[in-house]
């Protein structure tokens, strides 16, 4: 698996690409519903008109999109950018409410702890499952050093016990099934490059008969069933869905394409799936202790903001979905 910092970015460059707005699409439908959005649209409506707005780690935009949303309806006319160390690209990828994007300046590869801004260029500085992904101190530094005198920060962190958390496990148990347990994809690479190879009809017929291949459909179709059962019974399958359908596409690709077609989908859905398993790890890390939110909130302290007690959130009283930190810079 990749660990390193680059294959992490990448994993959420691919993520990315598909034009999602939430960085934990599987684990919860209202990341940014009800009383959450709400805290988003109560500092948004606060500032003043023309106030700059930096949206950090902003993935495809959600917050920003929210910030803008509200900008209109009250005719703020705010001056909204986003961030993120990703090579983002919301105007080019993202399909749903794409009106909201327009005037939103986004700036991919740029990492939260040396943005380029100009000092105290901010009057607002947000993020939702943001700040957790950066080395915090050096982040809070740089936000120091471009808010405005006044300036408001909100955060929603990660915490180590919410919806998201429990969620990604789930999905990394079904990972564990896909590559340790069943090897589900291996098994399939080796039957396609046998049923490959037989390109005649004696030779299919020979393959019928023979007992290297015969074990090879024995051992796909013992992981399949492995993998069916393990889906009907998991609240998110969606790795294991996704693993299925790969290796049923693979297989059919196999009659018209040839192996090498066949084979090098059954690569690239791996692939996809290899990088969706280091992002749910990277999301998993990102969860915070109450320890942890202190530390956090000791980094504003230092760089002279004034923090309220963290507050714990949950959708409309129920799922618990993160920690609040409200700053001011004085």
């Amino acid at each position: 698996p990749m660990t390193d910092r680059n294959s992490l970015d990448e994993s959420w460059n691919k993520y990315w690409e598909h034009g999602f707005l939430t960085s934990c699409r599987n684990a919860f439908s209202g990341n940014y519903d009800g009383s959450i959005r709400a805290r988003w649209e109560g500092l948004f409506a606060s500032l003043d008109p023309g106030h700059r707005v930096l949206d950090i780690c902003t993935g495809n935009g959600a917050i920003a999109m929210i910030a803008n949303e509200v900008s209109r309806n009250n005719h703020l006319e705010l001056e909204i950018h986003g961030i993120d160390a990703a090579a983002i690209r919301p105007h080019q990828t993202v399909t749903e409410g794409r009106e909201l994007l327009e005037g939103i300046r986004f700036k991919g590869r740029t990492p939260a702890e040396d943005t380029g801004f100009d000092d105290g260029y901010f009057h607002a500085i947000v993020g939702q499952y943001a700040l957790e992904y950066t080395d915090e101190q050096a982040c809070v530094r740089e936000m120091a050093r471009i808010s405005a005198p006044g300036a408001r920060l909100q955060f929603i962190i990660h915490h180590d016990r919410s919806i998201v958390m429990e969620t990604s496990r789930e999905e990394l148990r079904n990972a564990a099934i896909l590559f340790e347990e069943t090897r589900i994809f291996e098994h399939a690479a080796r039957l396609i490059e046998q049923a490959g190879a037989a390109t005649t009809a004696t030779e299919r017929e020979a393959l019928r008969r023979d007992p290297v291949a015969e074990a090879a459909r024995e051992a796909l179709n013992s992981a399949a069933a492995v993998v069916s059962e393990a889906l009907q019974a998991s609240p998110h399958p969606q790795l294991l869905q996704m693993a299925l359908d790969n290796v049923a596409q693979a297989y059919r690709l196999l009659g018209p394409d040839g192996k090498d077609a066949a084979l090098s989908h059954l690569a690239e859905s791996r692939q996809r799936i290899d990088a969706n398993v280091d992002r749910l790890k990277d999301l998993m890390a990102a969860g915070r202790t109450e320890s942890q939110i202190d530390a956090i909130r000791s980094y504003f302290d230092d760089e002279g903001f004034i923090t309220r007690a963290a507050d714990v959130i949950h959708h409309e009283g129920g799922p618990l979905m993160g920690w609040l930190i409200s700053a001011t810079r004085p």
